[in-house]
């Protein structure tokens, strides 16, 4: 039983000191003091190696255009990359290329379809970019119930953006039974986040 329990401990052990992720945290710091062109060598070095999370890290450089020149078809290279190897956050993105058109053709569909393979995964982010494809109907069928689904779920986790719009799918009644006490709920839940939507909306309907 014993041997069950540590040697999970010790291969977590093993990953968290290994030279790829040494190689990160070095990146993260020199970005973090400045150096940002610095970091974007690691990073490309270990993208190169096929790591998810440095492949993430270097496509945010390109579409930031932080440490390196500013090139949005690159960056959707890299997210793609990071997001096929099953990085959440790279998945997410994606889809946010795809459905803004950004540095790729516009496509709902791939954005819909990235946006579901990042929620599979519990990113709250996604699953409240996917709530917004269920409502407006955007490489999918309108779903309004969906659409509340998604939104709760990430608003559960505390996004503060899915808190604002499931409030407003109970102020409107959109999915979800209409109900003043819900959505004054999870309207203050993101407003209390500093999302400004939610204290507009909260002051345009004179909640406290």
């Amino acid at each position: 039983m014993k041997k069950l329990i540590i040697l999970p401990l010790i291969a977590a052990t093993l990953a968290a000191c290994s030279p790829v992720n040494k190689q990160l945290e070095e990146a993260a710091q020199l970005f973090n003091s400045g150096r940002a062109s610095d970091a974007v060598v690691i990073y490309r070095a270990a993208a190169v190696q096929g790591n998810p999370e440095a492949q993430l890290q270097l496509a945010k450089c390109y579409d930031f255009g932080r440490g390196v020149e500013q090139n949005l078809e690159e960056a959707v290279i890299w997210y793609t990359r990071a997001a096929e190897g099953g990085n959440s956050n790279a998945q997410d993105n994606l889809g946010t290329c795809y459905i803004s058109g950004t540095g790729v053709e516009k496509n709902l569909e791939k954005a819909f379809y990235w946006y579901g393979r990042a929620a599979e995964n519990e990113n709250p982010s996604a699953l409240n970019n996917l709530g917004l494809c269920y409502r407006n109907g955007e490489g999918t069928q309108k779903d309004d119930i969906k659409a509340a689904a998604c939104f709760l779920a990430a608003a559960e986790m505390g996004n503060a953006n899915a808190q604002y719009n499931l409030g407003r799918c109970y102020f409107h009644g959109l999915g979800v039974p209409n109900d003043p006490v819900m959505a004054q709920k999870w309207v203050t839940e993101a407003a209390l986040q500093g999302h400004e939507n939610a204290r507009l909306f909260m002051a345009d309907n004179n909640w406290q």
